[in-house]
């Protein structure tokens, strides 16, 4: 394990062999572009990719609820809550997956119904 030196031989992390090294100052340009290895504990200035970042978000949220919306629709229909034993919890867990696996149905249908007609478009014979 490497040792972590800092000026006058102070390690830091696990007990280490101590070793006396020479302590060198360097100090980079604040402007300077950092180096992979280094670690700088300045704030991110540059904040130009904001709108970039909400996009991401949203996406990865629409992406998310369509993901929890197609399980609770799948275990719908594969009858998962029949094999609960307690009946308020199957009620409960009914009224929620019931609406998913509609809606999931319904979205199967549109998407089938629309990329037929696409399909269609394009094998046309003239």
């Amino acid at each position: 394990m490497n040792n972590i030196y800092f000026q006058g031989s102070e390690t830091a992390g696990s007990v280490a062999k101590i070793m006396q090294p020479q302590a060198k100052r360097y100090e980079k340009p604040v402007d300077q572009t950092l180096q992979s290895d280094t670690v700088s504990f300045r704030g991110n200035i540059d904040k130009s990719d904001s709108a970039e970042s909400i996009g991401k978000t949203i996406a990865g949220i629409v992406i998310l609820a369509g993901l929890i919306t197609g399980g609770l629709g799948y275990a719908h229909k594969s009858n998962w809550a029949e094999k609960l034993k307690s009946e308020k919890f199957k009620k409960f867990i009914t009224k929620i997956t019931e609406p998913c696996y509609n809606l999931c149905h319904k979205t199967k249908e549109a998407t089938v119904k629309y990329y037929n007609k696409v399909k269609n478009l394009f094998n046309k014979k003239s």
